[in-house]
C-alpha cells in the first residue's frame, strides 16, 4: 500500500447475492499507469482525488529520500462518471512531503486533508526522515480556495492521523488512526465538531467493527452507513470493503463484507457514495487495472 497508504473503458456488472443489488463498474478515462485513488464529492459536481505529483516534464515528483509523492488533485465529474479538467490543488500552504485523501464539510465551507506531519517553513523537532500522517484543516476564501491549513488540535505528533470523512450532519469527524486506544494496527475513531475550530475527544468505534487488523478509508454515507477498507480475516482479498450501519444509540452493527464486484483477490478501498445514493466510486489495483491504482465509477442498477 501508499504512504496513506486512453484505453476503453472496463465494464462489469454482476447480481450479488446479499442485498440484491446489482452493480456496475467502470473503469474511468482519468486513469493512467500511475496510481489514482480516493475520490470525494464536494459539490456542483467538483470531485477531489489524490494521485502522484508530476512536475512539467511529466515526471514523478521525489522527496529526499527518493520516495514517490502524493498530492491531491480536483476536477469535474461528467454525467458519465468520468472525471475532467483535472488540477493540481493549489494552496498558499505547501506541505513537505504528501498531501492526500481530503474531507469537506457538507456546506463545502471546510476541508479536511491528511498530510505529514511537517509543512516548509516549520520548525522542525525531529529529522526530515519522520513520516507521521496528521489531519490538516483549511477554510474556503471567495476567489482565493481553501486556504489557512492548520493541524487539528488532537493530532499528537507521535501518532499518525487520516483519511478524515465528515458525517452528513457535521457533527463528526470520522478518520483512522494508530493513537494507542487502537486495537490493531490503525483503527477507525471520530471526534466531536463542537465549533470555532474546537474538537473533543477521539473516540475509538469499538471492537465490533475495529479488528486486530487494519481499518482504513472510513466514508460516512448520508443514510449513517459507514463504508471503511479493512484487511482482517475472513475477507476476500488484501484490503476489502465493508459497511456497516449506525444504530439507534449511535453505534454502529456488525460490519458487512461488501460483494463482487465492489470487492476483489486484490486491495479496494475509498468507497464514496454519491449523493444520488445510487452510484459512487472506490479505488483497486484489481487486476485488468491500468495502473497500480485504479478509479472505478460504479452505478447500483435496482
Amino acid at each position: 500500500m501508499k504512504p496513506y497508504l486512453l484505453t476503453l473503458a472496463l465494464v462489469i456488472a454482476t447480481s450479488v447475492n446479499s442485498q440484491n443489488e446489482t452493480y456496475t463498474l467502470k473503469n474511468i478515462s482519468l486513469n493512467d499507469e500511475l496510481s489514482q485513488y480516493g475520490v470525494v464529492h464536494v459539490n456542483d459536481g467538483i470531485v477531489y482525488y489524490s494521485r502522484y505529483k508530476v512536475n512539467s516534464f511529466g515526471s514523478v515528483e521525489r522527496n529526499s529520500g527518493n520516495q514517490q509523492i502524493f498530492t491531491v488533485y480536483h476536477g469535474e465529474m461528467t454525467e458519465s462518471g468520468d472525471i475532467i479538467n483535472t488540477k493540481e490543488f493549489k494552496s498558499s500552504d505547501r506541505f513537505v512531503f504528501n498531501s492526500s485523501t481530503a474531507g469537506f464539510s457538507k456546506d463545502g465551507k471546510y476541508m479536511y486533508v491528511t498530510t505529514n506531519e511537517k509543512k516548509r517553513g516549520d520548525v522542525y523537532k525531529y529529522d526530515d526522515k519522520t513520516r507521521n500522517l496528521r489531519i490538516e484543516r483549511g477554510e474556503y476564501v471567495e476567489g482565493k480556495g481553501y486556504m489557512n491549513f492548520k493541524p487539528l488540535h488532537f493530532c499528537d505528533e507521535r501518532y499518525s492521523y487520516g483519511h478524515p470523512s465528515v458525517s452528513p450532519d457535521g457533527k463528526y469527524l470520522y478518520f483512522t488512526s494508530n493513537i494507542p486506544s487502537a486495537k490493531g494496527p490503525t483503527d477507525i475513531f471520530r471526534v466531536e465538531i463542537l465549533g470555532n475550530d474546537k474538537y473533543g475527544k477521539p473516540e475509538n468505534l469499538g471492537v465490533k467493527l475495529n479488528s486486530p487488523r487494519k481499518e482504513m478509508f472510513p466514508f460516512i454515507s448520508a443514510d449513517n452507513t459507514l463504508y471503511f477498507s479493512s484487511d482482517r480475516a475472513k475477507g476476500i482479498g488484501g484490503l476489502d470493503l465493508y459497511r456497516a450501519e449506525m444504530q439507534p444509540d449511535g453505534t454502529f452493527g456488525t460490519p458487512e463484507l461488501m460483494p463482487a464486484p465492489i470487492n476483489s483477490e486484490a486491495d479496494d478501498m475509498c468507497f464514496e457514495l454519491l449523493p444520488d445514493g445510487k452510484s459512487g466510486y472506490f479505488s483497486s489495483n484489481r487486476e485488468g487495472g491500468k495502473g497500480e491504482d485504479d478509479i472505478y465509477y460504479f452505478t447500483i442498477n435496482n
